[in-house]
């Protein structure tokens, strides 16, 4: 009868520890390390200039953010892009045009050098200051996409589903084709 009740304690103290433990894990907050446009950088991006565009380009923007501590879940990632979505058009100008494709990419162990990493499976920033470390493994945690006049899009690196506002504004999750 002890052996049982002692397993028990041990059990429900352990479940108690992963409870906590995943309570603090969700609510560290978001880091956004490093923000800008792919225009800025990415010169295979000015391939379609139009001189109707009030910017000189399609209306379309695509723009990178680096981030540590993004949600864990799915849902949990829209849920920060959601109630942070005008925090980053003002802040950091994402999105400034009517369509756009934002990419949210984890911070890792940080950035790295591209010459001495020795993968090629890297994203790159532009360089800053004079340090070469401006790329990341790529991990991409979440993908934003959204064309003028239909829904926002969000989906994940490795998942076979996405989700999409419908126009009273919930989500709808799908399975990718």
């Amino acid at each position: 009868m002890k052996a049982e009740h002692w397993k028990r304690k041990v059990v429900t103290g352990g479940l108690m520890i992963l409870v906590c433990s995943y309570l603090i894990w969700t609510q560290r907050p978001v880091s956004i390390i490093r923000a800008g446009s792919r225009f800025e950088y990415d010169p295979t991006l000015f391939h379609g200039l139009y001189t109707s565009s009030q910017r000189g380009f399609t209306d379309y923007g695509a723009y990178d953010i680096a981030v540590n501590h993004l949600a864990l879940t799915e849902w949990g990632r829209i849920l920060w892009y959601l109630d942070h979505r005008d925090e980053l058009k003002k802040k950091y100008r994402i999105p400034m045009s009517a369509s756009y494709h934002i990419a949210f990419w984890d911070i890792g162990s940080g950035f790295i050098d591209f010459d001495k990493s020795g993968d090629g499976d890297l994203f790159c920033f532009p360089p800053e200051g004079n340090t070469r470390k401006n790329c990341l493994e790529k991990n991409l945690l979440l993908s934003v996409d959204f064309e003028e006049g239909y829904y926002e899009r969000f989906s994940f690196s490795g998942s076979g589903y996405y989700w999409i506002t419908i126009p009273n504004g919930k989500l709808v999750r799908i399975k990718s084709a």
